[in-house]
């Protein structure tokens, strides 16, 4: 008897807590759907006169990375780099420019003084869908 009393007494609250949860939960579906909907892509463009366009340091630059409409394809050969995809919140000029206090590229070297991007290991990952392309001979 006292259970019937108790559920009759909390019923408006159980309902009022099962619909504020429901609720949240689709706003943090929509909230990854933004954030996801609002990465940029950047190319990498190596310096021209470089005598090692995709050194190490070159592919770090933040300032060596474009602003493109696409990226790169999934080529098999994954072995210098090519395109990363960038929070919108991680940029500046307008998103043309990757914001280099908020991203930290991370690389992996393939031959002497040629190197890919690699994923970023952040715990929230700094950038997106790092993709390589072949090295030209």
């Amino acid at each position: 008897m006292k259970a019937i009393s108790f559920i009759k007494k909390h019923a408006m609250v159980v309902l009022a807590g099962a619909a504020i949860i429901g609720f949240s939960s689709f706003k943090v579906i929509e909230l990854n759907k933004q954030n996801k909907d609002t990465d940029l892509i950047f190319t990498y463009v190596p310096p021209a006169g470089s005598p090692a366009p995709y050194s190490d340091t070159n592919v770090k630059n933040t300032s060596n990375w474009q602003r493109s409409t696409s990226d790169c394809s999934a080529s098999t050969e994954q072995e210098v780099a090519c395109s990363i995809a960038v929070p919108a919140t991680s940029t500046m000029n307008g998103g043309n420019n990757i914001d280099p206090s908020k991203v930290t590229i991370e690389t992996f070297q393939h031959s002497t003084n040629n190197y890919g991007v690699s994923p970023s290991s952040a715990a929230t990952p700094q950038y997106n869908d790092p993709l390589n392309r072949p090295l030209e001979p």
